[in-house]
């Protein structure tokens, strides 16, 4: 009787020591005040949004890809060339013949398949009331839904992503 006691009594114990563990942890509805702040300061973005391109003044519909490291744009017809030891790409994006001093190579590796090189450019992007210069890397998406992929180079401190939105922003066009 004593042993069945004991016992009780120790599952009573632990159970009361459990509970308590347990009720120590955050309570469902926390919130993080140091993230709530640092978000409010963030624009909330869907999963696809629509860009400005400049110096082109360029409306295109991007796809926000925040496992991409970098911004991808579609270049269509892309041409490398060289004028006085400098790379310049000309492509074709929407219907408009645009040339950009290339800064860089990258290889990109793909599951499946080789190794890309392709050519990075510096372009000055707006999303939402976001404008900054950002390195895009140039490959052929004409296969792809969406002309451009914004990446977190673009993304980081500025945005958080809904995944349950689309265009959510508008951006602004700068006069030119």
């Amino acid at each position: 009787m004593v042993e069945n006691l004991s016992k009780v009594l120790f599952a009573l114990l632990l159970s009361f020591s459990l509970s308590n563990l347990f009720a120590a942890e955050k309570p469902a509805e926390y919130v993080d005040e140091d993230n709530a702040i640092n978000n409010k300061s963030k624009q909330v973005i869907g999963k696809t949004e629509p860009v400005v391109l400049y110096p082109e003044n360029i409306l295109v519909e991007a796809r926000i890809d925040t496992g991409a490291n970098t911004t991808s744009l579609d270049a269509e017809n892309l041409q490398i060339i060289n004028e006085d030891g400098v790379d310049w790409a000309v492509f074709v994006l929407n219907g408009v013949l645009v040339k950009h001093k290339i800064v860089n190579f990258v290889l990109i590796k793909q599951h499946g398949s080789a190794s890309m090189r392709r050519p990075v450019i510096k372009l000055k992007v707006t999303l939402g009331n976001v404008t900054q210069v950002v390195e895009v890397t140039l490959t052929d998406r004409s296969n792809f839904n969406y002309r451009m992929l914004i990446g977190v180079n673009f993304l980081y401190d500025h945005f958080v992503v809904d995944v349950s939105q689309n265009d959510i922003t508008k951006p602004t066009r700068e006069v030119q």
